[in-house]
C-alpha cells in the first residue's frame, strides 16, 4: 500500500534536513509526496527530493508526487525541473515535440 507524505508549506534550507529525515524513516516502501500546500520550494529542498527519487528507483520502489500546488509548480519551471518527478530529465512536453 502506497503511503502519503504531505510537505509542508515552507521547504527552505531550513526545511532540507528534516524532510530528508522523513524520508528516510518512509524508505523501502512506495510513497507520495504531496505538495498541494507548498508555499516556498527552494533548490536543496529540490535536491533531498532528487535523491530521494532516485533512491526509491534503486531500491525498485515508486516514489511519486500526488497534489501539487501551483507556487510548487512554478518553483519547478524556474529550476528546469518536472514537476511531476523532479529527479528525471526533461519535460514533458519537449519530450512530445510542444511549443
Amino acid at each position: 500500500m502506497t503511503k502519503h507524505l504531505p510537505l509542508p508549506k515552507r521547504l527552505d534550507t531550513s526545511g532540507a534536513q528534516p524532510l530528508a529525515q522523513v524520508l528516510l524513516d518512509r524508505r523501502g516502501g512506495p510513497l507520495t509526496l504531496d505538495a498541494s500546500e507548498v508555499e516556498v520550494m527552494g533548490a536543496l529542498a529540490f535536491e533531498v527530493i532528487i535523491a530521494a527519487g532516485r533512491q526509491w528507483d534503486l531500491d525498485g520502489q515508486t516514489l511519486a508526487m500526488g497534489p501539487m500546488s501551483d507556487r510548487y509548480v512554478a518553483a519547478c519551471d524556474a529550476l528546469g525541473l518536472r514537476a511531476d518527478a523532479p529527479w528525471l530529465t526533461g519535460f514533458p512536453a519537449a519530450q512530445g515535440g510542444g511549443a
